[in-house]
């Protein structure tokens, strides 16, 4: 049976689908948060869920994309407890808590991101236009000095327990092949 709504000024009967999507408060924040990604928010919760889950996006994004639906809810939850327990929320506030949660996470997944944006308009623009700058470094084969011997090894596994190979190659100072040895199960 639903209870009585604490969310709002003009309660109804609290269910899932008011409480987290239709109430005046939840509908900003899916608009703010829907019109920053270009979607438009859902009739129900789980279409809400759906449409930022299957959201064509990037790499870098899709991941918030769909995290958000989850934070939005929690964050909503917390602020339904806040004004039935004498506290209040505002709007500014609980967008601003939704979004410092996504930048958190995503300074936490991916570090090498520096100084992106809290503010989400921003923060999708910055993702969106994100591109990785590559670091590399060319490896080559260096003969061993002297009278050394140089061991070359490589490895792999599927799965664990699972099949996996192992090599091991031997080369002279003057970089001349001794002998190679595989194994694999």
């Amino acid at each position: 049976m639903p209870s009585r709504s604490w969310c709002c000024n003009l309660p109804t009967l609290q269910t899932m689908q008011y409480l987290f999507l239709k109430n005046q408060c939840a509908d900003k924040v899916w608009q703010y948060f829907s019109l920053g990604a270009g979607l438009t928010h859902g009739v129900s919760l789980q279409q809400v869920f759906q449409r930022w889950w299957k959201h064509p996006a990037d790499v870098y994004i899709k991941p918030l994309y769909q995290t958000l639906p989850c934070v939005v809810v929690w964050e909503l939850w917390k602020w339904r407890k806040k004004r039935r327990y004498g506290g209040n929320i505002s709007l500014n506030r609980l967008i601003s808590q939704v979004s410092a949660n996504l930048h958190n996470l995503l300074v936490y997944t991916c570090p090498k991101m520096k100084r992106l944006s809290s503010n989400w308009p921003e923060l999708v623009s910055e993702l969106e236009s994100y591109i990785p700058r590559l670091h590399y470094r060319r490896v080559c084969w260096e003969f061993p000095s002297g009278q050394w011997i140089q061991c070359k090894t490589d490895g792999a596994s599927r799965g664990n327990p699972g099949k996996s190979g192992a090599a091991v190659v031997f080369r002279d100072a003057a970089g001349d092949f001794l002998c190679a040895a595989t194994r694999s199960n």
